[in-house]
């Protein structure tokens, strides 16, 4: 039985055993039309637990909310009890799902090739677009908050030793390492920013607006709208997302979570753990397209 045979025989039986209203029977259509789209063809008795998991965690991280989510379920779930009605399966899956409360949100952060396209996005051929790519740049490799970045002193860089001195919330200090390529663009800026940006006095602040003042909040905002505009990055990106990818990247490539508490700047570790239910989500997706056990 193709799943749109499924699921007119579902709707059916919905209307004339149950006697559902057609409002009813609409809102269970939806539910298996988009876990049938899901699916992409595998057929709805041949899906199980670990699909479903899938789908969870793709309905959360499209930002849908745990009634919407729950709502999808409980119509699952009693598409797989018609099947159960039918001897078409022996058990119903979604009753083996624990369905979660509620969940925190998740951080949008950004893959890959979306972080390469954002740096490139400034133009460099201008002195403001060259210190916004350092911006950029500087943002994701040290997961700084948009208030840390603003505030950070030449004085506060030891290019010896590749290290920034970032005075986060309540004033407190953190020292996250660069990677030398970045220090030596950082070095070599410093020319560029004497002599381009200061003007009577020099404030000390690494990075400068036009008027040789501290660059502002709205400023590396609209910055960074504009560069994702400019190169098709989707979702709404702010400078914290950055700070995500940041962290998230470093997770994902092995990096363990008190090291990341540092980097970031957390007082709890419970903060910071946010970033694993991300590549939970993640490893959850790769072991079920390619675990040989659950690709069956």
């Amino acid at each position: 039985m193709t799943n749109d045979v499924a699921i007119s025989t579902f709707c059916h039986y919905l209307s004339y055993e149950q006697g559902l209203a057609d409002n009813s029977i609409m809102a269970y259509r939806q539910d298996a039309e988009e876990w049938a789209q899901f699916l992409k063809g595998k057929p709805f008795i041949e899906a199980g637990i670990e699909d479903l998991l899938v789908y969870m965690g793709i309905m959360r991280r499209n930002g849908l909310s745990i009634e919407t989510t729950l709502r999808r379920l409980s119509g699952l779930g009693q598409l797989y009890d018609f099947f159960l009605k039918d001897k078409l399966i022996n058990k119903n899956p979604v009753e083996y799902i624990t369905k979660p409360q509620k969940w925190d949100k998740l951080p949008i952060f950004l893959n890959y090739d979306e972080v390469d396209k954002l740096l490139a996005a400034p133009d460099k051929g201008t002195i403001s677009g060259y210190r916004d790519s350092l911006i950029l740049e500087t943002l994701y490799a040290s997961g700084m908050r948009v208030s840390e970045i603003l505030g950070v002193m030449i004085a506060d860089i030891d290019f010896k030793r590749g290290l920034i001195k970032v005075k986060g919330k309540g004033s407190k200090e953190r020292y996250v390492p660069l990677y030398k390529e970045l220090t030596d663009k950082l070095y070599r800026w410093l020319p560029a920013r004497h002599s381009d940006f200061v003007k009577s006095s020099d404030p000390g602040w690494l990075f400068l607006n036009r008027q040789g003042g501290q660059l502002s909040r709205q400023h590396i905002w609209q910055m960074i709208k504009e560069c994702c505009e400019a190169v098709k990055i989707p979702n709404n990106i702010s400078p914290h997302t950055l700070r995500h990818s940041f962290a998230t990247h470093l997770l994902s490539g092995g990096a363990d979570l008190r090291t990341i508490q540092i980097f970031l700047g957390h007082e709890s570790i419970g903060t910071t753990e946010i970033y694993t239910h991300v590549t939970d989500d993640r490893k959850r997706d790769v072991l079920s397209q390619f675990h040989p056990r659950l690709k069956k």
